[in-house]
C-alpha cells in the first residue's frame, strides 16, 4: 500500500504546481519611475483562479527617509481583475531606486506576518517638475517565461508524465512480487 500513498503525494505535488496563480507587477519598474504630484500607473497581469478577488498595494521604502520609514498603503480593495491604479504621489518621496510596491491580498488580515502576493521591482520617484515616462513597450516590463519547468508544461505533456510515473511504480510492485 505505500505505492498507493506514494501515486497519490505525486497526484497532488503535479496538480498543485499546475494551479499556480501568479500576479505580475508591470509599473513601476526601473525604466518606469514615479513623479511627485503626477499619477503614477500602477500595471499588473494576473493568471490563475485563485488569484485574490482584490489587493491593498503597499508601498516600502527601501532606505527610510525624512519622512517615510515602513509601510504606506497607496491602495486599497482594488479588484484584481482591473490590472491597473493610478496613484497620486502627494508627498516628497523622491528617491532613486528606493521604493517598491508590494501587493497583499486585501481580505487578509495585514500584520508583519502576511505574505505579499506580489512585488514591483525597484522604482524611483523623481521630483516635481521631471517629465513622467511614456507608457510603452521600452518602459513595460514583460512577463518572463517561467523558468519552473514543471509548470511551464502543457497539461498534455503532464499526463504523459504522470502516466509515465504510474506504469513505473506498478512494474516496481510486479517485480518486488515476483521476487
Amino acid at each position: 500500500m505505500p505505492s498507493i500513498k506514494l501515486i497519490v503525494l505525486t497526484i497532488l505535488v503535479v496538480f498543485n504546481f499546475c494551479a499556480v496563480s501568479e500576479i505580475t507587477i508591470l509599473t513601476p519598474n526601473p525604466k518606469f519611475y514615479g513623479v511627485v504630484n503626477e499619477p503614477l500607473l500602477i500595471t499588473w497581469t494576473s493568471s490563475g483562479n485563485d488569484d485574490p478577488q482584490s489587493i491593498t498595494i503597499k508601498l516600502i521604502s527601501k532606505t527610510p527617509t525624512e519622512l517615510f520609514a515602513g509601510e504606506y498603503a497607496v491602495g486599497q480593495s482594488i479588484p484584481t481583475a482591473d490590472g491597473k491604479y493610478a496613484w497620486n504621489i502627494t508627498d516628497n518621496l523622491v528617491g532613486e531606486n528606493n521604493w517598491i510596491l508590494k501587493f497583499y491580498n486585501a481580505m487578509s488580515e495585514l500584520n508583519d506576518k502576511t505574505a505579499p502576493v506580489a512585488q514591483s521591482k525597484e522604482f524611483s520617484i523623481k521630483p516635481v517638475g521631471t517629465e513622467p515616462p511614456k507608457n510603452d513597450s521600452s518602459t513595460t516590463e514583460t512577463k518572463k517565461n517561467n523558468s519552473n519547468p514543471v509548470t511551464s508544461l502543457s497539461y498534455p505533456s503532464l499526463f504523459i508524465i504522470f502516466v509515465s510515473f504510474i506504469s513505473s511504480v506498478i512494474m516496481a510492485n510486479s517485480l518486488d512480487l515476483v521476487s
